[in-house]
């Protein structure tokens, strides 16, 4: 469960990040910087909870990997008609 829960985070903290950037192409407008705010405090939150879970180095790597996956699946969902543009 707690494996789940550090993932939604990790999953919301980059998804914030990604929509306060100004290349984002989901909204009109990115989010304001108080938001990329969020998702850094988020994401580090998601890190000390896989620590929690795991060994370090193996928290670290799980942690990036997400993170990674995360903010590339994000801009490809665009490709899809649903998430072309939502008008904010």
């Amino acid at each position: 469960m707690s494996q789940f829960i550090a993932l939604m985070i990790t999953l919301i903290g980059a998804t914030f990040i990604y929509l306060s950037n100004k290349h984002q192409t989901i909204f009109s407008k990115p989010l304001n910087k108080f938001w990329r705010l969020i998702g850094l405090v988020l994401c580090l939150l998601a890190l000390f909870v896989w620590l929690q879970i795991f060994v370090t180095s193996s928290a670290v790597f799980i942690w990036l990997f997400t993170l990674n996956i995360v903010l590339v699946c994000i801009p490809l969902m665009t490709l899809i008609p649903l998430f072309s543009k939502i008008e904010r």
